[in-house]
Order: C-alpha cells, then sequence, then structure tokens
C-alpha cells in the first residue's frame, strides 16, 4: 500500500515538473572550443534522463559481469549438494533395509558430492559394517576421530566394533573417552554398565548403575535386581578376600535390595553365623525363608550348627524354620529330607507328599523310592514310585532364559551365552524322549534287585 501511495507521488512530482517545464521553457546555451549550441532546457533535461539510463544500464551490466561466475557456481554447487543429501537419504535407508550394495553404492556417491561431511563418514562406516569390510570400517571410524565434530559418533562405531571382537578392555577404554566428551550421555552410561558387568568390575558396575539410574528409575524393579547381584558379587569378592566383615554389610545389603534373591540370602545367614550373633541370626533366617525359600538356603541354615545330628536338625527345623513358611513346598521338602536323615519315615512321608502336591517331581518320587526301600523294604512299592517319575516334571533347576542352559547353581553370567543374571529357579520342558529313555534305565535295575 505505502510502495503504490509512493509510486502515485512520483508519477504525480514527474507530471508536475513536465507541465512546469512546459510552461516555461527557457533557453540553454552552450559554448565548447568555439562551437556554440542553444537549445531549450526541456532537451537538456531529456538528454540527462538518458544519460542516467544508460549509466544506470551500464552499472547493471557490470554487476552481472561481476557477480555472474559465483551465482553460476552457486547454482551448480546447490545441485551437487542436493545430489548428495539425497545419497545420504537413500543410503540411510538401505542400511535400513539391509541391502549392502545399494548402501556402499549411496554412500560412495555421497562422498564424492559432499566430501567428508560427518554423514558422509558415519554412512560409509554403517555402509562397510554391512558389507563386512572390517578394514575399510575402521578406516572411516578412525577419520571420524581425527575431527571433534565427528570423533563421539566415531567412538561410538569402534565401541561397538571391539564389543563384537571380545575386546572388552578396549570398548572400555572408548567409553571412557566419549564419556569425557559428552558425560551423562546415556547411551555412554548404558555402555559403561554393561561393559563394567562383561569384565566383572563389580565396583565400577555399581557406579556406573548408579549414574545411570536416578529418580524414580532408581527404585524400578529391574534396577534394584540388578543392584542387588551386582551387590552380592561384591560380597563374594569381599569374603574371597577374607573381609568377612565389609562381605557380610554387602550381603545384608544385598538381600535388603531383593529379599526373594536366594543366592543373598544364603551367603548373608551363612556370614552372619561366622559373626555368631543368635538373635540376629534368628531374626534374618526367619526373614529369609519367609521370601525366599529354597533347598540351598536350607542347607546353609543346617551348616549354621556345626556337628550337629540328623535328629536334631530335624526338629531345629520343624520348630525355628517352617513355622515362617509353613505351607511352601520347599519348607515341606526341607523337613521330608531332614526326617529321612533321622530316620523319621512317618514324618518323611507326610512332608513328601505334601511338597509334591498334586504334581510331584521326579526327585520327590524318587524319595519316596528310596523310603519304601529303607522304610519298609518293599522293592515293589519303590518301583512303582519310580516308574511314576519317568512321566513326572523334572525338579526345578537354574536355568537360563537366554539360552536354556541349565545349572545346579546360580551364576552371575550364563557359563554358555554369558548372559547376566538370566538364570532363574524353575521346572525345565522334558523332551518327548525322556520318559523312554529314563524308562530303559531304571527298569532293569529294579527287576534285577527283585532278583
Amino acid at each position: 500500500m505505502i510502495r503504490s501511495i509512493f509510486i502515485f507521488v512520483l508519477v504525480a512530482l514527474i507530471a508536475f515538473g513536465a507541465v512546469w517545464l512546459s510552461d516555461y521553457p527557457g533557453d540553454v546555451r552552450l559554448t565548447w572550443g568555439g562551437i556554440e549550441v542553444e537549445t531549450s532546457i526541456v532537451v537538456i533535461a531529456a538528454l540527462t534522463l538518458i544519460f542516467a539510463v544508460v549509466v544506470a544500464l551500464f552499472y547493471r551490466f557490470w554487476l552481472w559481469l561481476k557477480r555472474g561466475p559465483g551465482r553460476i557456481g552457486a547454482v551448480f554447487s546447490n545441485r551437487r549438494r542436493e545430489r548428495g543429501l539425497e545419497a545420504l537419504s537413500s543410503g540411510m535407508v538401505a542400511i535400513a533395509a539391509g541391502d549392502a550394495a545399494e548402501a556402499r553404492r549411496q554412500a560412495i556417491e555421497a562422498e564424492k558430492t559432499l566430501g567428508g561431511e560427518p554423514m558422509t563418514l558415519l554412512l560409509a562406516a554403517q555402509a562397510a559394517e554391512l558389507n563386512e569390510d572390517d578394514r575399510a570400517a575402521r578406516i572411516y571410524y578412525d577419520r571420524m576421530m581425527e575431527r571433534k565434530d565427528t570423533e563421539f559418533l566415531g567412538l561410538r562405531g569402534l565401541i561397538n566394533r571391539a564389543r563384537g571382537e571380545g575386546n572388552i578392555a578396549e570398548a572400555r577404554r572408548l567409553a571412557e573417552r566419549a564419556e569425557e566428551l559428552r558425560p551423562g550421555t546415556l547411551w555412554v552410561q548404558k555402555e559403561l554398565y554393561e561393559l563394567a558387568v562383561k569384565a566383572r568390575d563389580w565396583e565400577a558396575a555399581d557406579q556406573a548403575l548408579s549414574r545411570m539410574a536416578r529418580g524414580k528409575a532408581a527404585k524400578g524393579d529391574a534396577v534394584r535386581r540388578a543392584r542387588a547381584v551386582i551387590t552380592y558379587e561384591r560380597a563374594d569378592v569381599a569374603r574371597a578376600q577374607g573381609k568377612t566383615e565389609a562381605a557380610l554389610t554387602l550381603a545384608l545389603q544385598a538381600h535388603d535390595l531383593d529379599p526373594g534373591f536366594v543366592p543373598a540370602a544364603v551367603l548373608a545367614v551363612t556370614l552372619t553365623a561366622k559373626e555368631g550373633a543368635s538373635r540376629k541370626l534368628n531374626k534374618l533366617i526367619a526373614d529369609c525363608w519367609k521370601k525366599a525359600p529354597h533347598r540351598d538356603l536350607a542347607d546353609a541354615i543346617r551348616k549354621v550348627v556345626s556337628g550337629e545330628q540328623p535328629s536334631d536338625w530335624f526338629r531345629r527345623a520343624r520348630e525355628t524354620v517352617a513355622p515362617h513358611n509353613p505351607d511352601h513346598p520347599e519348607t515341606h521338602l526341607m523337613l521330608a529330607r531332614a526326617a529321612m536323615a533321622s530316620n523319621d519315615w512317618g514324618p518323611a512321608r507326610e512332608h513328601l507328599m505334601k511338597a509334591g502336591g498334586d504334581a510331584p517331581t521326579t526327585g520327590i518320587l524318587r524319595r519316596l523310592a528310596e523310603l519304601e526301600e529303607k522304610a519298609n523294604a518293599d522293592a515293589i512299592a519303590a518301583r512303582e514310585w519310580i516308574l511314576k517319575s519317568v512321566d513326572a516334571p523334572q525338579d526345578p533347576l537354574w536355568i537360563c532364559r537366554a539360552c536354556g542352559r541349565q545349572e545346579d547353581h546360580w551364576q552371575a553370567h550364563c557359563p554358555a551365552c554369558d548372559s547376566f543374571d538370566t538364570l532363574s529357579w524353575r521346572q525345565p520342558d522334558r523332551g518327548p524322549a525322556a520318559g523312554a529313555a529314563l524308562e530303559a534305565e531304571i527298569v532293569p535295575e529294579i527287576a534285577a534287585t527283585e532278583l
């Protein structure tokens, strides 16, 4: 609107000037070198205007000559950059789709058009990884490490490579450098934690976990479980080094973090017994058996009193342990084992039957067979129990959730796949041929016994 008014005013002024000149034309006389020119003021004004227009045109032409090459170069540069960005985008899509050949082709195109920009180096490194070209991948990651703006990205790639090669020490060194560059980055904290766990550096793992999980996350079940396992391992290391007091403190912390964590309960009971505080021990046993009843814990409680006779252990288990979780199958199994050790056959049978419930396991049925042989010398009844055990569920074991490895004792890392805290106490799945194989083994033995 303002521009239109300005143009209108300008045109009006020019028209007014033209009218005024026509009313008062005037004369102009110019003498130069003996030549005399006489004309009107209107002609002079027209010539001046024409001269100004010509000068303006020449000036614009000069500017065009001066700036033209740069503009032409900018056009080509923009087109080149657009091709490079398109190659980057297509390369990332190819990597996501797992198309190694296309990823490499787009990486080469991006390198040609964009040079050594951060994303081109990353694309080239990822394409090399996808093509399993270890040498090229390492070259690109090293190039990224040489630049401040790409060093952090290069570190992440090199950490992944070091982990893949099993070089945990190198991976930890690189992760620590990444932490120096960008403190508090979540993926770096996670790497430091996982690598410390891999290296069995429990102190560093505990510190990394504390930095990584803060606020509400620190109170979550997963974090508390991880901290309980790590604290237990620290306690076990302290115990092995003869630092009994420190080991007991850590074991109790692990038990408090996860009361259902059996190894921590076992270690806490064992170390508290060595301390000799009977009241504290009895309270701990009651708490542990209430929250983590297990046959390993029962064995630890039994060993609290050295040289104890089987009958005394049966009485102590019945009076001081069982009342804290009386209906649990592990409680009945503990009492059954103690009763059989003291040749108290009636209670042994009663507790075995209660421990098995509607689906007794192989171990319970075999103990019933043992009881028939020892209490009644009844090989036929024993054979019936053993035959029933053929199709019975197997006894629970520590089984890895990641690979299925079965272990008699809990470990922080699976011996087969090295997964952390994946061993859980549960019944294994029996294979279809297991029953036939077991029957083939035990029937001839029973038949020989009858003879």
